[in-house]
């Protein structure tokens, strides 16, 4: 059982995403805000799996509220869910913490799928959201920084961005999660980001811009 909690001041949308994951199969609402203030109390309380966050609450920012609640929970999987398509926006609530960004106009079976994608360890985004971000990259991230990267620092960056968590890649490569957690310190240092989606994403760039990551030890 996934569950699922919801910080979302829109009596109409809060309700619907209540319903939504009620009456699916293998999901639970377990916890339903309309402020900061009130997310704060009851999240950490709760403890669902995965919160869907608005940006604009009545009473504060949610990008404020994800960094807080990520600090205090730092399992807990944050996705922003918002009508807002700004990229500075964007990129403030990834530092923060959020796994991913979707917009509100998702169909109810995306919404869904975002949040399993995210407990499956990716990190959604609608392909819009997506493309804004990697037309940011391509104008900021110099090929160098990629290449910069050790070979391990590159396969464990391969495997972040397929999705797995830093328990998945550990048992696979045969090292410790301090050891995983110590490279993508790293990753994260080269590549000037500031959590695993941001690092996900430029690996998704060097794909689509056909080139390789030139692996140096």
């Amino acid at each position: 059982m996934t569950t699922v909690g919801i910080v979302e001041d829109d009596d109409a949308m809060r309700n619907m995403l209540v319903e939504l994951f009620n009456s699916t199969p293998g999901y639970k609402c377990i916890c339903a805000c309309c402020t900061v203030k009130d997310a704060l109390i009851e999240i950490p309380k709760a403890r669902p799996h995965v919160v869907l966050m608005d940006i604009y609450l009545p009473d504060g920012s949610g990008i404020v509220c994800t960094a807080r609640l990520t600090e205090k929970l730092p399992e807990l999987q944050i996705i922003i869910i918002t009508v807002y398509r700004d990229t500075e926006l964007i990129f403030d609530a990834l530092k923060a913490g959020a796994c991913g960004y979707i917009l509100k106009r998702f169909k109810p079976e995306e919404i869904i799928r975002a949040v399993a994608e995210v407990r499956a360890g990716g990190a959604p985004m609608t392909p819009e959201i997506a493309r804004m971000v990697v037309r940011s990259f391509q104008t900021s991230t110099p090929k160098s920084e990629l290449e910069g990267l050790t070979a391990r620092e590159a396969e464990i960056l391969t495997l972040v961005a397929k999705g797995l968590s830093n328990k998945e890649i550990a048992a696979r490569l045969g090292v410790s999660h301090g050891t995983v957690r110590n490279h993508l310190a790293n990753v994260f240092k080269k590549l000037h980001v500031q959590c695993r989606t941001e690092a996900a994403m430029k690996y998704l760039l060097l794909k689509y811009e056909g080139k390789s990551i030139k692996n140096v030890d």
